[in-house]
């Protein structure tokens, strides 16, 4: 029991990791909470730094969900209570990355860590998922949008791609975070104000 306490705290701070401080500091940008929508992830990252610099951060943010899913193979206990281990420890990361201890309890929105989680429960489900978005994103420019849609689609998509009624329980509940850290993107998409993306890979 006290390995499995452990290992969530490690979950915790492995999501607390802030991929896209780092990132910001080693192009020179010392002030990312300060830029842009003030957030660590992918998006603004984009916004503030560009393509290839959101992309490392895409990477290691998907990267700490799916250690996370990893790190449960390391706890023993009862093949029936796997499953419950996989969700505690996405919540984990999902949480750390949410609200860093390393940030004074700020962070971003989940979005990519809770892919990397859900990359190592239901792979097929996911790469449906990354299509949706980037066909919602191209259309719309709306990175926020795309997030919105494809959290609120995907635990539809998981019960039909044949998750259990636990994994869809667990993206309902990942979604719900994510829009919650969305509230103010939210309220900025129904005013009309939300700010499109200008879409360069170079």
């Amino acid at each position: 029991m006290i390995s499995f306490l452990i290992l969530i705290i490690v979950c915790y701070l492995l999501g607390a990791f802030p991929s896209g401080v780092a990132v910001a500091k080693y192009y020179g940008k010392n002030d990312i909470l300060n830029s842009g929508s003030r957030s660590i992830g992918a998006t603004n990252i984009y916004r503030v730094l560009g393509f290839k610099a959101a992309l490392i951060v895409l990477g290691l943010d998907v990267l700490k969900g799916m250690l996370a899913i990893v790190l449960s193979y390391f706890v023993f206990l009862p093949n029936l209570l796997s499953p419950l281990v996989k969700f505690i420890f996405g919540l984990a990361v999902i949480c750390g990355h949410n609200w860093s201890v390393f940030l004074k309890f700020r962070g971003g929105k989940g979005v990519a860590t809770t892919l990397g989680v859900f990359l190592l429960i239901a792979p097929q489900t996911v790469f449906y998922t990354v299509l949706l978005w980037l066909g919602i994103l191209l259309i719309t420019r709306l990175a926020s949008m795309a997030s919105l849609s494809v959290s609120a689609i995907f635990p539809i998509m998981l019960y039909f791609c044949g998750g259990s009624i636990f994994e869809v329980i667990f993206a309902f509940i990942c979604a719900v975070l994510i829009f919650w850290r969305h509230k103010d993107n939210l309220s900025r998409l129904l005013n009309g104000q939300e700010e499109h993306l200008s879409i360069k890979l170079f």
